[in-house]
This record gives C-alpha cells, sequence and structure tokens, in this order.
C-alpha cells in the first residue's frame, strides 16, 4: 500500500491503542457494576446508554469540528483530556467514592471525546493512502480495531476478578497515554480546503450532503436501525451471560476477546472476499445473516457449560466476521462518493443517526429486559430487527444497483 506524506502505520497504532483502552474502559463498566453493585437490568440499560450517548448528542457537532481543526492537534488534544478523565477512576477506587452514576460520567465522557478522535481519523485516511488503496486501508483499520476489541474484554473481565477494578482504569490510562505519544511527530498532509460559514451552517451542510447522496443516507439508515438492535442485544446479553447463564467475569471477558480475534481475519481477508461476492451481496448479505445466528445464544442454557461457551462463541464469531465485513464495505463507499471537505462531517452525520441509536437502544433493551418480556424475549426481538435493518437497503435502487458499478467494484475489491 502506497502512501503519500506519512506512514499510515503511525495513525494505525494510535487507533489500536486508543481502542484498547477504551474497550478496556467500556467493558470494565457493566462488569463492575453487575458484580460490585446490587442493580436491576433497567440501571445496566442506563449506565450502558451513558456510554453511548455521546453520537447522539454531540454527533452533528463533532465532524464540523473535525472539519475545522488541525487534525493533528485535534488529536492531541483529543488524547490529553481523555487522560485526565480516566485518571479521575483510580481516585475514586482509591477515596470509595465509585458509583453507577460515577460510572455513567466516566463512561459518557470517554465516549464523546472518542466521537471526534475517530471522526478526524477516518477524514485523515484518503488523504495519505491512494484511492485504489482504500480497502485494503480500511481493512487493516478494522483489523487493528478487531485485535483490540480481542484484547480489551479480556483484560477488563481478567483485572477486575484477579486483582481490582481499579487495575482496570490504570491500564486503559497507560494504553491512552500510549496512543497520545505515538503521535506527537506525525507529519500530516493539509486538510482539504474548507469553506466559511458558522458551525450551525456546517451541520447543516453536512445533513443535506447525506441526504442528497441516496447510498449514504440509506446506510446510515439501515445502521441506525441495526445499532438499536445491536445494542439492546448486547446490554442484555451481559446479564443473560453472568446472571442467567453464570458465567464468571473471567470468562465472559475472554469469550468476548476470543471473538474479536475472528473479525481480525474478516478485517484481513475482506477485500478478497468482497471481491468475490460482489459490493452489493456483501453490504446486504453480511446483516441479514446475522439475525439467524442468534438463535443458537438465546437457546443455550439448557445445555453444558463448555457447550455453551463454544455455542455463543461460535455465533458471536461469524458474526463479527460479517460485521467487520460490512464496515469494510460502508467506509470505502463513503471515502470514495464524499467529497475530501465533507468527509469528516458527513463521517459524525453517518455515526449521529447509526451510533445515535446506540442509547436509545441500551435503555429500550434493559427497560423490556426488566419487564414481562424478559431476558430471553428481548434477545429474540432484537434478531428480528437486525433483519429489518438489511431490509432497509433492498429499498434502495442506489444500493441494489451496486453490483454492476465498475469503478466502485474495483475500489472495494482493492484491486
Amino acid at each position: 500500500m502506497s502512501t503519500r506524506r506519512t506512514p499510515i502505520t503511525t495513525i494505525v497504532a494510535s487507533e489500536a491503542l486508543s481502542t484498547i483502552g477504551s474497550t478496556t474502559a467500556f467493558t470494565a463498566a457493566p462488569l463492575i457494576a453487575i458484580t460490585s453493585f446490587d442493580i436491576t437490568p433497567a440501571q445496566v440499560g442506563v449506565l450502558a446508554a451513558a456510554g453511548l450517548a455521546a453520537p447522539l448528542i454531540f454527533g452533528l457537532s463533532a465532524g464540523a469540528i473535525a472539519d475545522r481543526l488541525n487534525s493533528r492537534r485535534a488529536l492531541l488534544l483529543c488524547g490529553t483530556v481523555r487522560l485526565l478523565l480516566i485518571a479521575v477512576m483510580p481516585l475514586a477506587f482509591q477515596f470509595n467514592v465509585v458509583s453507577v452514576p460515577v460510572l455513567c460520567v466516566v463512561s459518557f465522557g470517554l465516549s464523546a471525546i472518542k466521537l471526534v478522535f475517530d471522526s478526524v481519523i477516518a477524514a485523515m485516511i484518503p488523504r495519505v493512502v491512494d484511492e485504489q488503496d482504500l480497502a485494503r486501508a480500511n481493512g487493516w483499520m478494522e483489523a487493528i480495531n478487531s485485535g483490540a476489541y480481542a484484547i480489551g474484554p479480556a483484560l477488563a473481565g481478567w483485572l477486575t476478578q484477579a486483582i481490582s477494578p481499579s487495575a482496570v482504569y490504570s491500564v486503559s490510562l497507560g494504553f491512552y497515554l500510549a496512543s497520545t505519544l505515538a503521535l506527537r511527530n506525525v507529519s500530516l498532509p493539509p486538510s482539504a480546503p474548507n469553506e466559511s460559514g458558522s458551525h450551525i451552517s456546517q451541520i447543516v451542510e453536512g445533513i443535506r450532503v447525506l441526504c442528497r447522496n441516496d447510498i449514504q443516507r440509506t446506510i446510515a439508515i439501515s445502521a441506525g436501525v441495526f445499532n438499536i438492535f445491536h445494542s439492546a442485544f448486547f446490554t442484555v446479553l451481559a446479564i443473560f451471560l453472568l446472571q442467567d447463564l453464570r458465567l464468571s467475569t473471567s470468562v465472559f471477558g475472554t469469550l468476548m476477546s476470543s471473538v474479536a480475534l475472528i473479525g481480525l481475519l474478516a478485517a484481513m481477508y475482506g477485500p478478497q472476499i468482497i471481491k468475490k461476492v460482489g459490493t452489493r451481496s456483501s453490504l446486504v448479505g453480511s446483516l441479514l445473516l446475522i439475525g439467524p445466528l442468534g438463535i443458537p445464544i438465546v437457546m443455550a442454557d439448557g445445555v453444558p457449560p463448555l457447550v455453551q461457551v463454544l455455542i455463543i462463541g461460535s455465533c458471536l464469531a461469524t458474526w463479527d466476521f460479517l460485521i467487520v465485513m460490512h464496515l469494510i464495505v460502508e467506509q470505502t463507499l463513503r471515502q470514495l462518493t464524499v467529497h475530501a471537505r465533507h468527509l469528516a462531517r458527513i463521517t459524525a452525520t453517518t455515526r449521529f443517526i447509526s451510533w445515535g441509536g446506540d442509547p436509545i437502544g441500551a435503555l429500550l433493551g434493559g427497560f423490556v429486559a426488566a419487564s414481562w418480556v424478559g431476558t430471553r424475549g428481548t434477545l429474540v426481538i432484537c434478531l428480528l430487527g437486525f433483519v429489518a435493518a438489511a431490509a432497509v437497503l433492498l429499498t434502495s435502487r442506489s444500493i441494489r444497483g451496486l453490483h454492476s458499478d465498475d469503478d466502485l467494484a474495483k475500489a472495494l475489491s482493492g484491486r
């Protein structure tokens, strides 16, 4: 993969370290709350929503801010603020003032910083790699993220059980520090010239550009539907595995980490599979298959513990493989069909719609699971929601015609 002005490896390394820190901290919050406090499923939903709420509240502003700021300075500022925030948690444990509200505040703050950080990173990729290498670059970004997701949950589960909850946040602080230091001397190409205008006008322009692009608009709506049910599913799944199936926190963390390793394979070999399967089939089919894959998970309580772990792990691993495939196609399409000066805003606006569904799903999942529907019933509803998200894609003529677009197919296959 050729680069223009700076090795992409520096950016990828910083993103990897950042993601390890984030996944460790985000996984730890519900584990600590479920195992250390007497909380209800609804409260678990509130905690999960706090860690996912930033895109819904700041999503539209994040892109406009990222477009205005110098990329390197924005990343370093995010890193510095994040270090100060995560440092609060070891002190809170030291003075015995940790509570669910404290966990909510810190999780929300980390989520908000990650939103800006990721928006800047997404807009930088097309500036440091050539167009024909975008799919490969996105594949490696997803590979690094999958590897990071494989490390974070295992660290959170093991540290929480074997050492102390405070150690989780100390380790996260170390990863955040390393991520920030990696960017100190990075040299980035200049951003695309940005039109003048107020913050609000730039947000409005980002919405307009998204609405005029049928492919991006449909993908954003589909992602919003999917993420509502995805967030609800994993909020309730933590309760289902830890309380109903009585898995330990270390087994839970190891299971989630092992699953993420399969996503690493998808990120490495995704472009080749997309080339063979086709753009449209990869984008739509990846979502259609996820719903049925969840059925064995919700039926796993009647088998021996080892078999439970194998069933759940296999289903979630295949699930993660498909999601990573979908993200590679989605991100590459965005970079190819959106002008560079709008890319950060369109990325953030899309995430406002898609990631904005996460806190809604977490809240709904927690409250529905606390009702007569129960944890299993809530999980089944979520599986039906995944199928609905795929159906949204099929309503778009532009999405249905992706297979016939030679230029897009060529770029997405990495040729």
